[in-house]
């Protein structure tokens, strides 16, 4: 699933790690991408003379206390690409994962595997696991909980497969991110009285915490480990919900 792999493009959103699960909603904080595409724009319009004052000037008073239509490099005049909506396939999942981390409040989304596995080596690798395990995609059931306003470089994701044990999903999770990332280093390390497993991904990638709980596979990805450690402490306990589920809407 690539900032570590390939994003199923059956998944709303713009996970820290596309690669490998599915994630929040696209950011909308401005980045140097946009400002490229909005001198582009200008240049092929008014010239590069124009595009480079406009792109670099001091912005003026007048300009402010005079609102006019902006341009917005996310936005699309294709009515047939659907805009970014929260999806909650699997709302039983939500309900074991925090609503809060840090004093951060947390947004919470799922997805079955029908949403999350496309043709990239992510989903590939997944899929071989399933059918190796008598299941079909729907029966991967993925959650996540992760802070809109991105305060805390974190979020928590939750892996399920009825009838599988912890233990297999996470070793599959682990072969199917090593498609994309050979390199990656596994080990077992203890944070907060918990043993979790480590993956390093490498250099500007955030690592993952597996923590494995019932039947269920916790996937904390920060690149600080007090972060994940506050993460783990703020999951419900075992047999607890940290929020209700929300009901699924009815089939048409």
């Amino acid at each position: 699933m690539s900032e570590r792999g390939v994003q199923p493009p059956g998944v709303q959103g713009d996970p820290i790690a596309p690669s490998r699960r599915p994630g929040p909603p696209a950011r909308r904080g401005g980045n140097p991408w946009q400002v490229v595409a909005i001198i582009a724009i200008v240049a092929a319009t008014a010239g590069w003379t124009a595009a480079g004052i406009l792109a670099f000037r001091e912005p003026s008073t007048a300009a402010v206390e005079s609102p006019t239509d902006s341009f917005d490099p996310n936005a699309t005049d294709d009515s047939s690409i659907p805009p970014v909506a929260d999806t909650h396939d699997a709302p039983e999942l939500e309900a074991f994962l925090p609503t809060e981390l840090n004093g951060n409040a947390l947004q919470l989304q799922s997805w079955d595997g029908s949403g999350v596995l496309t043709d990239d080596t992510w989903s590939a690798s997944m899929t071989s696991f399933l059918t190796a395990a008598g299941k079909k995609p729907a029966d991967l059931r993925v959650a996540q909980a992760y802070d809109p306003n991105e305060a805390i470089d974190a979020s928590i994701g939750l892996y399920r497969v009825d009838g599988v044990a912890a233990g297999p999903l996470r070793d599959a999770l682990i072969a199917a991110w090593k498609g994309d990332y050979p390199d990656m280093k596994v080990s077992e390390v203890t944070l907060g009285g918990k043993t979790v497993t480590k993956a390093e991904f490498g250099q500007d990638a955030p690592n993952s915490f597996m923590y494995l709980r019932d039947d269920m596979v916790y996937d904390i990805e920060t690149a600080d480990d007090a972060i994940a450690t506050a993460a783990l402490a703020a999951l419900p306990a075992s047999g607890a919900s940290s929020a209700p589920a929300v009901s699924a809407s009815p089939a048409p």
